[in-house]
């Protein structure tokens, strides 16, 4: 196979694959256009600018990196973007600068003198000579070797076929050699660097020796990770980390135009249950839910959803996609948009409360489907992901007028040297400290003692959703056995109850094996404080959040505001600076015995709404028409009004 392009457009038209031409024809008007313009825009300001090099200082790359002369994610991904800019700028006007750009900036890539390393600094004492920025790197070399081969000449094409095996494919074969953990562990690691390699691959099928068996592995390794998502699309990292979903999404499409469409891998589980399970856990105006390994306002990456809408022909992907994706210059996603696919709204077509039942085994419960702002979205989780997790099972979240109330601190502003060992619940992202669950003397939950390239077992430390009851434009209620998350002869549950809008009920109970001192945190957007009886109010910019947290059994009781904050040698990153010391305020509610009843009532409103708090007549909790009450069957909430209760029965 020598004609190209072959990845991502198609030569020829040929199993409903888009041409060069056909790209053409649907830049000319709508999204499609603002994209390209884009592109465009930045191959032409790029025009005469000298490479990307590991020292390079820019806007949204850590100091840090530079300063070291890191080949680190960002100055990889700026060089990849500008050659994959380059290379469609040139394919699609024939303008020749596009692809002295372009050549630029592979010169610089392939001069170890320039680039010493197609390896992260953080990741060398593995001992491998291919890592993430291998992957990286050999696949966009990969793809503006085929965007460019027909305007190459024949030693300009041994050129570059020639650096990127002296670069990327002869140290990843190497490396293979060595039976890396990474050619085995179900994460990102293996779809950057074998999918990437087999990208590479597919662009010089035909004119290099190893071309095949660089597809032929990924295609296996990449089937093998597959497996990894639940039947529902559940993926077995935290939320955060979805975005190595476009990994091998890329990868698949890749393949199909390579296969010259006689494959559409896209089309089938798990690709588009991932997308839904993605769209489930999105918040507006664009963040995803906060469990595990996070970065809470990070924009979602939605940029894979568009070519899996499109081999499905699902609108409501489709319709997904453009809510959070504005149009941008990056390349991938002008190659994926399938410009005839009409979006369709999920409101009254998919319910806004999900649980899904794999790996972190996340609940999602919405008012509505809007895709800026929600009155109140509620997110918990019962389980405990494969990757990138914390100590977080049963962690609980609020949502309001899509802005954060009640939160997770997230991920530390760098990651430390050692955060991925058996040290990292010194640090409290990870920690059970850092959120909002029962804590028994100060104990972590258990965690599963693994090493790379073993097989992570954590099945039986996870809890289950063990009753759920969804009523439509009523409300959702959940229960949560969290025990095996916690130790031997501790038996703890968590029941949740929202009734729509933005009324929620939590129920926390646990029996012990002996008296411990027990803890509940509440980690707020605000320095919110609780009075003496447990009413606290979080404000946010759009949002107010009314709370009150009593005891149900008998006992005493305190309650307090606390700051979080690292403390030496744990407040570090990995290249020695100091971490940002965001000092995120919660409100902790703390007993002692072998036994508690925890009760937490919240309300949801308008920054402009009335301040109130919640009232105690009998035995019922009042807010306004709304009344909170325990049952002999448990938990309900019930609006006087309107009628409307949420139970779980």
């Amino acid at each position: 196979m020598t004609e190209h392009p072959r990845l991502f457009l198609a030569s020829e038209s040929t199993g409903g694959l888009r041409t060069v031409e056909d790209l053409q024809l649907s830049i000319q008007s709508g999204w499609p256009r603002e994209t390209w313009l884009r592109i465009l825009a930045s191959a032409e300001a790029a025009l005469g600018c000298a490479p990307f090099v590991p020292s390079d200082d820019f806007p949204g790359r850590p100091p840090g990196m530079a300063a070291q002369k890191n080949p680190d994610f960002t100055v990889c991904e700026a060089a990849g973007q500008r050659l994959l800019r380059a290379s469609l700028a040139h394919l699609l006007t024939g303008r020749p600068e596009f692809k002295v750009s372009a050549m630029a900036q592979l010169k610089a890539l392939y001069d170890p003198e320039v680039w010493p390393d197609w390896i992260d600094q953080a990741h060398t004492h593995f001992d491998f000579k291919a890592d993430l920025r291998t992957g990286m790197l050999s696949q966009a070399v990969g793809l503006t070797y085929d965007w460019l081969a027909s305007s190459l000449t024949a030693d300009e094409r041994v050129w570059v076929i020639e650096g990127l095996d002296r670069r990327g494919i002869q140290p990843y074969l190497e490396s293979l050699a060595m039976n890396p953990w990474w050619a085995h562990d179900r994460n990102n690691w293996m779809t950057c660097i074998v999918g990437g390699l087999g990208i590479a691959g597919m662009a010089l099928d035909g004119e290099h020796p190893d071309a095949r068996r660089l597809i032929d592995l990924a295609v296996e390794k990449m089937e093998s990770y597959l497996s990894c998502y639940g039947a529902e699309g559940d993926f077995n990292e935290s939320v955060g980390y979805a975005g190595a979903n476009r990994l091998p999404v890329a990868f698949f499409q890749a393949h199909r135009y390579w296969s010259g469409g006689k494959q559409n891998r896209l089309a089938e589980t798990p690709f588009p249950e991932m997308c839904r399970w993605v769209m489930h856990t999105t918040l507006p105006p664009g963040r995803v839910v906060s469990v595990g390994d996070c970065h809470p306002n990070a924009p979602v990456t939605t940029g894979y959803v568009a070519p899996v809408a499109s081999a499905n022909q699902d609108g409501i992907l489709q319709w997904f996609y453009h809510q959070y994706q504005a149009s941008s210059d990056d390349p991938y996603q002008l190659v994926s948009y399938d410009a005839l696919l009409p979006e369709i709204s999920p409101e009254g077509k998919v319910p806004p409360y999900k649980s899904f039942p794999a790996h972190g085994r996340l609940i999602v419960s919405r008012s509505d489907w809007s895709a800026q702002s929600i009155a109140c979205v509620v997110h918990a989780k019962a389980g405990r992901e494969e990757n990138h997790e914390h100590n977080d099972v049963g962690q609980l979240c609020v949502d309001g007028f899509g802005e954060r109330l009640i939160i997770d601190p997230g991920s530390p502003s760098g990651y430390p040297a050692d955060f991925f060992e058996q040290v990292r619940w010194e640090y409290y992202n990870a920690s059970i400290r850092g959120h909002n669950v029962l804590m028994f003397d100060g104990e972590e939950q258990r965690s599963p003692q693994s090493k790379r390239g073993q097989f992570k077992e954590v099945e039986s430390l996870s809890g289950h959703v063990v009753a759920e009851n969804y009523i439509p434009g009523v409300g959702a209620a959940w229960k949560m056995d969290l025990s095996p998350a916690y130790h031997t002869g501790q038996q703890v549950t968590r029941t949740v109850l929202h009734l729509y809008p933005g009324y929620v009920l939590v129920l926390d109970e646990a029996v012990l094996a002996k008296a411990q001192n027990i803890s509940l945190r509440w980690h707020t957007c605000d320095r919110a404080a609780p009075d003496e009886k447990g009413n606290f109010v979080v404000r946010g910019q759009k949002a107010i959040l009314a709370g009150l947290v009593t005891r149900l059994d008998f006992g005493a009781i305190n309650y307090g505001r606390r700051e979080q904050q690292y403390h030496a040698p744990y407040d570090r990153d990995r290249v020695g600076e100091l971490l940002e010391a965001r000092r995120e305020s919660y409100i902790e509610t703390t007993l002692q015995g072998d036994r508690c009843r925890l009760l937490t009532l919240m309300v949801v409103q308008g920054a402009g709404s009335a301040e109130a708090s919640w009232s105690k007549s009998g035995e019922n909790w009042h807010f306004g028409d709304i009344s909170a009450r325990m049952t002999a069957s448990g938990p309900e909430i019930l609006s006087l009004s309107t009628g409307q209760r949420i139970a779980l029965t």
